[in-house]
């Protein structure tokens, strides 16, 4: 299998989606995790939680909280912020994540 890369990145009802070239494996969910929070500088995991399909990332970035959420089934992978505050940012954290593209 080829490498993984990020198709497009959307900013939807205050929620961040990523979409990829091609399905992935809930074993490439590692290197999923770390492309994206390559591109958050002075991020601090909290939490990473694994299911039998999906996994969290919690993190904060400029003291706000945030998840980073992969479910297999549905190929789905989404940020969205953990409390009001943190939704003031998800728009800057959007913009840094999905310039230059990831």
């Amino acid at each position: 299998m080829s490498e993984i890369a990020v198709q497009i990145i959307n900013c939807i009802d205050e929620q961040i989606t990523v979409l990829f070239d091609q399905n992935w494996f809930h074993e490439d969910t590692t290197w999923l995790h770390q492309l994206i929070l390559d591109k958050i500088p002075d991020h601090q995991i909290m939490e990473t939680i694994l299911g039998a399909d999906r996994e969290n990332i919690r993190f904060r970035w400029q003291d706000a909280e945030f998840a980073l959420n992969f479910e297999y089934y549905s190929q789905s992978c989404w940020i969205c912020a953990q409390d009001e505050i943190s939704t003031l940012k998800i728009q800057s954290l959007f913009q840094l994540i999905s310039k230059n593209d990831v």
